[in-house]
């Protein structure tokens, strides 16, 4: 089964509206937004960037973002991102929220469209091997 039909209709309504909100704000930019969708989670990618920039786990009631610009280089009037723990996000993106029918979407979306706007040279910190121990960077490539 597949994480878009264990969504609830409100998640699953919420992250449509803000695909359709990106894809206005890539237009702009001569982009375009994909939402790939897995067994545990949606990502929002950038066709032009080459890079997904939101991971999105949405349940029956809410809906957990990831986003790749760290918390401390955000603007959060609402106060809703938390930085994201090292072993979430796959280790690469750097700040979460939740969002769950508490009227933050906007914020949410704000965020997110933030995340989309972020460099890419600033995205990447290190990442831990399968093996646990050893650490790999990852290089930006220009």
């Amino acid at each position: 089964m597949s994480v878009w039909k264990g969504a609830g209709r409100e998640p699953r309504s919420l992250i449509l509206a803000w695909h359709a909100e990106l894809q206005k704000v890539a237009a702009r930019r001569s982009d375009r937004v994909e939402m790939r969708t897995n067994r545990y989670w949606i990502a929002f990618r950038s066709q032009t960037q080459r890079r997904a920039f939101a991971e999105i786990r949405p349940s029956r009631r809410r809906v957990e973002v990831f986003i790749l610009p760290e918390r401390r280089n955000l603007s959060d009037p609402a106060g809703i991102a938390r930085s994201a723990p090292r072993t979430q996000g796959w280790n690469w993106f750097r700040t979460k929220f939740h969002v769950v029918g508490n009227g933050h979407t906007k914020a949410a979306l704000s965020l997110i469209r933030q995340s989309y706007e972020s460099p890419s040279r600033a995205t990447h910190r290190g990442r831990r091997s399968r093996s646990g121990g050893a650490h790999q960077s990852r290089l930006a490539v220009n």
